[in-house]
């Protein structure tokens, strides 16, 4: 099985969000299980990148001009998976400008190197997995191929074999566009389901591929049955009444490599489940000690995370810290994002000596709160997977999630976390009382926090879902 692993970042080469850590961790997990896998990414002018050689150029059509893409091959850090780099100036940089049509040109470009496989690349790939918006494109583009049979025959019979997968990590993000895209990617407009904006014509790039590709995954079961349900848009549910199937749910891993609290050198004191009481103790005091916080014996509630409005339940945490005693817990946080939320909590804290905030991106930070923290607050509007509380139960500190996508998929209501159902203030207020009852009761609660340390979250499991699923699809042909 030959498999294409298409997105807009990679982690240890180029990291955006949450994708990236995807986008190492699963193809690294199912070349372990004996995928013959790469990985097409743009090469980006701002990228971490050795022993980077140029393998070929490719020539291709866009907006009624010809241009070159030049092709080169480095490998993914830690592991021996190829990851090929497409060099271009419209690839030079990842936002800014018409982001939009920059993924789309990616995408065709994608498409065109798959189109020569057969004669470039060693054979021809079997299953070509797209990521998001970015590379939604490329179902409708390997389709629209297939029709218009100018290749050559072989090349007409590789596009055939071809199967294709869409992940959708968050269907926040579109990729909207004006429908002008059709006539740059030399494509009728009538392939492109449009809609009407107050600017004019538009175009989802993501809905485009949710049309197109052999099969839609999520990163989650319960974000799945959500966007089956319309709960993240209506205009989803239509595409699959149209297609007639369903979208399917397979949970994310975390690297555990990365996440280990027994080699965890970021830590004060690295532990495992036997010791985790006592050394999660002295490192939730030496995390007060660092952040200024009273060394106080009251739950200390830690969030990790970008500070997003729309997404991330920081409404109702600031709501909450005003509706309880402020000697009964304390909270950490720490992230970047929207200014109006930042300078919000930074008002917060100031007023509060039981609420630290931390403003910037630091990973041994984050370490430390994972680790040292007693709960970590995670009561988001919507979660499409979440790995911030799979990453707290590693580090033996119990979620407190609002049942949402992966959140509800991750953690069981008092056996490995705790979970509130209504995105309310009063509902998160109730859930931390409970919470912070039961972490009076130390047998009760130390029983937890190990029982949370022996999930598995790793992107082995994941991977055989994927492998399964690749292995269906092929079967159907």
């Amino acid at each position: 099985m030959k498999v294409l692993f298409v997105t807009s970042e990679v982690t240890k080469l180029y990291k955006r969000g949450g994708l990236a850590d995807v986008s190492y961790s699963l193809p690294a997990a199912l070349s372990g299980l004996g995928v013959d896998i790469s990985i097409a990414m743009p090469f980006y002018e701002r990228m971490s990148t050795k022993h980077v050689s140029c393998v070929g150029q490719l020539a291709l059509d866009y907006d009624r001009r010809r241009e070159l893409v030049f092709i080169f091959r480095t490998t993914l850090p830690g592991t021996s998976v190829p990851v090929y780099l497409f060099r271009h100036p419209l690839l030079n940089l990842y936002d800014g400008g018409l982001i939009v049509e920059r993924f789309a040109f990616f995408s065709k470009a994608v498409t065109q190197l798959y189109l020569y496989s057969q004669e470039t690349m060693g054979g021809p790939y079997d299953i070509l997995h797209c990521n998001d918006w970015h590379t939604a494109l490329i179902p409708l583009l390997v389709g629209e191929h297939r029709k218009v049979g100018y290749h050559r025959q072989e090349e007409t019979i590789q596009s055939k074999r071809a199967k294709t997968v869409l992940t959708i990590h968050n269907l926040l993000y579109t990729g909207e566009t004006g429908v002008s895209i059709a006539l740059k990617l030399g494509l009728p407009q009538s392939v492109f389901h449009v809609f009407a904006t107050p600017l004019g014509q538009a175009v989802r790039l993501m809905e485009e591929g949710m049309e197109y590709v052999d099969q839609v995954t999520t990163v989650s079961p319960t974000y799945a049955t959500e966007i089956m349900a319309g709960e993240h848009g209506a205009s989803t549910v239509n595409v699959f009444k149209r297609r007639g199937d369903k979208i399917r749910g397979i949970l994310n891993g975390i690297d555990e490599r990365a996440w280990d609290p027994r080699t965890d050198k970021e830590l004060p004191r690295m532990f495992d489940a036997r010791d985790v009481i006592p050394a999660k103790a002295a490192i939730k005091k030496s995390l007060q000690h660092a952040l200024r916080l009273p060394i106080a014996d009251v739950p200390l509630f830690g969030f990790v995370g970008r500070f997003e409005g729309r997404q991330k339940g920081l409404d109702l945490i600031a709501k909450a810290i005003m509706k309880l005693p402020r000697n009964l817990y304390q909270i950490a946080l720490l992230g970047t994002g929207q200014k109006s939320l930042i300078q919000q909590f930074i008002e917060i804290a100031n007023k509060h000596s039981n609420i630290a905030f931390t403003h910037t991106f630091d990973e041994r930070l984050a370490k430390r709160i994972y680790a040292g923290a007693d709960i970590m607050l995670v009561p988001s509007k919507f979660e499409p997977c979440g790995l911030t509380q799979m990453i707290a139960m590693r580090y033996g500190t119990i979620p407190l999630v609002r049942k949402t996508g992966g959140l509800a998929d991750s953690v069981e209501d008092g056996v490995t976390g705790f979970v509130f159902k209504k995105y309310q203030t009063s509902a998160l207020v109730r859930a931390m009382e409970r919470t912070m009852a039961a972490w009076q009761k130390k047998k009760s609660w130390n029983a937890m926090v190990k029982r949370a340390m022996r999930q598995d979250f790793s992107w082995k499991r994941s991977a055989g879902e994927y492998l399964e699923l690749y292995r269906t699809l092929l079967k159907a042909e």
